[in-house]
């Protein structure tokens, strides 16, 4: 997935690794409660957030897996010399049987930048493994565009 943001890399990165925006941002979406932490170093940013969420479950799916959870993701962002950042993030969902994880850039091109990202997921349960994968990655994908397009608000708000 691509996305093209009309703020500069720095605009974007002080916001995606800001705890008290992240967490506003995660409450603002719908999730159930929300706590971020930072921690800044040389060239790199630990992102660690602990999130109850609360998703709508397709037929089969309802029955095996809880309509609320705990996620504990960590992302990290490393820094480059040239104005570009790149990362990456996983997902644990607190006594599920799904792992997600994704694989980011942030790059800058004329006067915005460009936001990438991949997203996997996996599943260890035999039948309805490839069906969950499939509901968690689509799932992660759409959280990620609510995310960005909130971004891409506050980012004009701040204007």
């Amino acid at each position: 997935m691509q996305y093209k943001i009309n703020a500069p890399v720095q605009s974007v990165l002080d916001l995606l690794t800001n705890a008290k925006w992240l967490e506003a941002r995660c409450l603002a979406l719908g999730d159930i409660s929300a706590s971020v932490k930072t921690k800044k170093k040389a060239g790199q940013c630990i992102v660690t957030m602990h999130r109850r969420v609360s998703r709508e479950l397709p037929g089969i799916l309802a029955k095996v897996l809880p309509p609320e959870s705990d996620l504990v993701l960590e992302e990290t962002w490393i820094l480059g010399d040239k104005g570009e950042a790149t990362g990456s993030m996983s997902v644990e969902m607190v006594g599920q049987p799904v792992r997600l994880s994704a694989e980011f850039s942030l790059r800058a091109t004329g006067k915005g930048c460009v936001y990438d990202i991949t997203h996997s997921a996996q599943s260890s349960v035999p039948f309805l493994g490839g069906s969950i994968q499939k509901f968690a990655q689509k799932q992660s994908e759409e959280a990620c565009d609510d995310e960005l397009e909130y971004l891409a608000n506050a980012l004009k708000m701040a204007k």
